[in-house]
């Protein structure tokens, strides 16, 4: 695959039996095709980006009207829609029903799995496809909003173990100083010494959209916010527990310590106490 200036970005069959091209302006256009079936109901703006090497695409739809959503009062949340996809043969089209956090400017994506649509590249281009995530978004406020008003009532035994389960979620590998970063996260967002699903999601989300370097690029950040969906959405599941999440967290952290002592470092002093107690409160 050649793009019009030159640039390689994939190798993949010339036959349309293993391999259909998908133009990402097509793929555009049936989003904004999808958008007009409203007929000026609802109002959207959004901004597309393309990696350096062209291999991928990443569109950004906010929609402003009905589809906003007030789970907290005074925290105004815009559902909107991530659109993906690639050339290099290894990437297809997928559609996130996401959102984007007013208060703070936090970008949010795919956390209602129910909502997630995609194809690949076997297959030819389905326009319909940018039609369900549309109608996804706008008729899904009302389960958007619950999954977050329920989130709000699962917590963390404490601090340290929400600390833990962001640790464990693997986006720290997209900051220098992760344990800080997500102290300092947590600390704008945890009005209490029990953070919830909520708080905790919103303290990843905080993180990959204000404390991540610039030159990290827009598809890397939406792995990232993916991984952190984890806090919101696991899969058939629904909602995870987050008692679930934090002895998993406890777990695996405690493997660690027992399979690599030596290669082992505390995230904080006194952390490796705080997994023995709280693998302990467990057990219990």
């Amino acid at each position: 695959m050649w793009l019009d200036d030159g640039r390689l970005v994939g190798d993949v069959s010339s036959s349309e039996d293993w391999y259909n091209v998908i133009q990402y302006g097509e793929i555009l256009e049936g989003v904004g095709n999808a958008v007009e079936q409203y007929d000026g109901a609802i109002d959207v703006e959004g901004q597309v980006s393309i990696s350096g090497s062209g291999h991928k695409m990443t569109g950004k739809v906010d929609f402003y009207g009905d589809t906003t959503i007030e789970p907290v009062d005074g925290d105004e949340i815009n559902l909107g829609l991530k659109v993906r996809s690639g050339h290099s043969g290894f990437h297809g089209l997928k559609y996130d029903v996401g959102a984007y956090r007013q208060v703070c400017s936090n970008g949010m994506m795919a956390f209602v799995s129910d909502m997630h649509v995609e194809q690949s590249h076997q297959d030819p281009y389905n326009p319909g496809l940018a039609h369900q995530a549309v109608d996804a978004v706008v008729e899904g406020a009302d389960e958007v909003e619950d999954r977050l008003e329920d989130a709000q009532e699962r917590e963390f035994q404490n601090y340290d173990e929400a600390l833990l389960v962001l640790m464990d979620t693997g986006i720290d590998q997209y900051f220098d100083e992760p344990v800080d970063t997500f102290r300092d996260a947590l600390d704008e967002e945890v009005d209490s010494d029990v953070p919830s699903l909520y708080d905790t999601y919103n303290a990843a989300t905080r993180a990959l959209t204000h404390y991540v370097d610039d030159d990290v690029p827009q598809y890397a950040l939406d792995n990232g916010y993916e991984d952190a969906s984890q806090l919101l959405d696991y899969g058939n599941y629904g909602l995870p527990d987050a008692d679930y999440l934090g002895e998993q967290a406890v777990e695996n952290r405690a493997n660690q310590y027992i399979d690599q002592p030596d290669e082992t470092d505390p995230y904080w002093d006194g952390e490796r106490e705080t997994v023995r107690d709280l693998r302990q409160a467990y057990a219990d």
